[in-house]
C-alpha cells in the first residue's frame, strides 16, 4: 500500500538523504518542505525534485501560512527542519531557538489524528550536553542510554541554544501528541556525517583545512571523544523507528556505538586517507564542548533489529572525497 510522506527541512542534510531514500519506493509520494535559508537548492536537490513522486513546498514553517500547502493527510511525518551547526549556535542563538521551536510548535498545532498517521521528531545528543558536567557519575554510564537526564548547565552559554531547542522539542512532542493521541517517536541523532552536510561542522572544516594544506593543523581540544554515524545508517534507522509500532512513544538513540574516537584521532584518520602529513597545534576546546559522546544503541536494535553497518574508515573516505571535490570546484 502506497504512503503519503512529509519530510520537513528536506533541502538540508539528513532530511535530504532521508527523502531520497523514501522516494526510492516509487509507489510512495514524498513531500519535502524547506525555506531554503540553509538548505541548498543545488544540482543534487534539483535532480531529486525531477522524480515524479516528489513534491517540493518552499515555505517558512515559523509562519502558519504553510498549512494551506499541506495535503489533507500524511501517513508519516518526519520533522527534521532546524538550524544546526556550531557556528550558528554562537553567532545567532536567538534565531536557532526561534526557528527550531516555532517550526515544531506550528507543525504540532496542525497535527490531528485525522491528518497525521505518525510523527517522528528528530532530537539530538546536544539535549543532554550539560549532563556529564552536572552529574559526574554519568561518565560511568557511557555509552549513554535514553534515560540520561537532559541538562543545560549554563543558560548564558550560547551553544545551548540548539540543545535547548531540542530539549524543548522533546517536551513539546511528547505532550502535544500524547494529548492528541497521535502516534510518535523521538530520535536523538549522534554525530551524523557525510558529504553535503554543510560547512559549519568539524568534519567539513577538517576537510577544508586539509585541502588548504594547513600546517600546523589547529585542533580545538583534541581529547574529546565522539562516535560518528554515517548518514545512510542514520536514515535507515530513522525509517525503521517510524515503521515499528514497538517504537511508538519511545525515545531512541541513533548513532554508531562501535567506534568512539578522539577528535585528534579523527584528524589523524583523515590525514591517512588523504595522504597528508603535518604538525598539530592543539588549542583549548570551545566553551561548553562535551568531553565525551557515545550512544548506547541497544534499544534501537532491540526494537527494530537495526544496527549501523558502515564503518568509520569507509564513511570518512566517502565524506573526504566529496568535500575535496567540492572545495576544488569552489577554487575554480
Amino acid at each position: 500500500m502506497s504512503k503519503n510522506i512529509l519530510v520537513t527541512g528536506g533541502a538540508g542534510f539528513v532530511a535530504f538523504y532521508l527523502a531520497k531514500f523514501l522516494a526510492n519506493n516509487s509507489h510512495d509520494k514524498v513531500t519535502v518542505i524547506d525555506n531554503l535559508s540553509r538548505g541548498r537548492h543545488d544540482a543534487e536537490f534539483s535532480q531529486f525534485l525531477t522524480q515524479p513522486n516528489v513534491r517540493f513546498i518552499e515555505a517558512d514553517m515559523t509562519n502558519t501560512n504553510f498549512y494551506s500547502q499541506l495535503d489533507n493527510h500524511y501517513d508519516e511525518i518526519y520533522h527534521l527542519a532546524a538550524i544546526n551547526g556550531t557556528k550558528y549556535f554562537y553567532e545567532k542563538p536567538q534565531e536557532v531557538l526561534r526557528v527550531n521551536i516555532l517550526s515544531l510548535m506550528n507543525l504540532l498545532e496542525w497535527s490531528t489524528p485525522e491528518n497525521t498517521g505518525k510523527l517522528v521528531f528528530t532530537s539530538s545528543s546536544e539535549a543532554y550536553a550539560g549532563t556529564v558536567k552536572c552529574f559526574g557519575e554519568y561518565e560511568n554510564f557511557m555509552p549513554s542510554k535514553e534515560d540520561i537526564p537532559l541538562t543545560i548547565d549554563d543558560v548564558f552559554n550560547a551553544r545551548f541554544s540548539y540543545g535547548g531547542s531540542k530539549l524543548i522539542g522533546e517536551l513539546l512532542t511528547v505532550n502535544y501528541l500524547r494529548t492528541k493521541k497521535i502516534p510518535f517517536s523521538i530520535i536523538r541523532y549522534h554525530n551524523i556525517y557525510a558529504g553535503r552536510m554543510g560547512f559549519e561542522h568539524v568534519l567539513p572544516e577538517f576537510c577544508k583545512r586539509i585541502a588548504d594544506k594547513e600546517n600546523p593543523f589547529k585542533i580545538f581540544g583534541g581529547t574529546e571523544t565522539r562516535a560518528f554515524c554515517y548518514v545512510d545508517d542514520a536514515v535507515e534507522a530513522t525509517v525503521a523507528v517510524m515503521r515499528s509500532e514497538k517504537c511508538n512513544t519511545e525515545v531512541i538513540h541513533v548513532g554508531n556505538s562501535k567506534e568512539e574516537i578522539t577528535i585528534k584521532e579523527l584528524a589523524e584518520k583523515l590525514f591517512e586517507l588523504a595522504g597528508y602529513k603535518c604538525e598539530f597545534d592543539i588549542q583549548a576546546a570551545p566553551q561548553g564542548s562535551v568531553s565525551r559522546r557515545c550512544p548506547d544503541t541497544s534499544k534501537l536494535k532491540a526494537l527494530t533489529g537495526f544496527e549501523a553497518k558502515i564503518n568509520l574508515s569507509e564513511g570518512l573516505k566517502k565524506t573526504l572525497d566529496w568535500y575535496l571535490k567540492k572545495y576544488a570546484e569552489l577554487k575554480n
